[in-house]
């Protein structure tokens, strides 16, 4: 993973050039983007809507451009592919970020899981492992996973 991660530092950026400066914030977005593209998989084929969900999140929340957020997807795919466990990424985020802001992962992760409409089984499941790795209390757990559905356009996800 850290290989991947200098790898971008070295090849991709925003301006032409990354600085030190602006390392760990990639990682926090690398180590999200693996969580977010565990979800998308969960129900074993990554839909259009999920990829879109994790694109707008890591522009929203990273203020990533369109080729970086591009480049982070397609290294966390890579990432996940050959992840053995989720500990490296959550314990990461667990370090550089805030209860808060681990809680906005959360919803976020919600929000990939809903962007089908479907929620399935193990879609869930991970969410609620990721949710115990990132020491995200069960009461805000279930706050993210509300105000996750809440912004679902007008359609309501069902358990399958």
């Amino acid at each position: 993973m850290l290989q991947t991660i200098k790898d971008f530092f070295l090849t991709h950026t925003r301006s032409g050039s990354r600085t030190e400066a602006s390392a760990p914030a990639t990682s926090l977005e690398l180590a999200a983007a693996v969580l977010m593209v565990e979800i998308s998989m969960a129900d074993t084929s990554q839909q259009s809507a999920e990829r879109d969900v994790i694109k707008r999140a890591l522009q929203d929340v990273f203020h990533l451009t369109a080729a970086d957020t591009e480049t982070i997807i397609n290294l966390a795919q890579k990432e996940f592919d050959h992840a053995v466990s989720l500990h490296e990424f959550t314990s990461f985020l667990n370090q550089a970020m805030t209860a808060g802001e681990r809680v906005g992962i959360v919803e976020i992760l919600w929000r990939v899981a809903f962007a089908d409409t479907v929620l399935d089984k193990y879609e869930e499941y991970y969410v609620r492992k990721i949710a115990d790795l990132l020491y995200v209390p069960h009461r805000e757990y279930i706050k993210a996973k509300h105000r996750a559905v809440e912004s679902v356009a007008s359609h309501k996800p069902h358990i399958s």
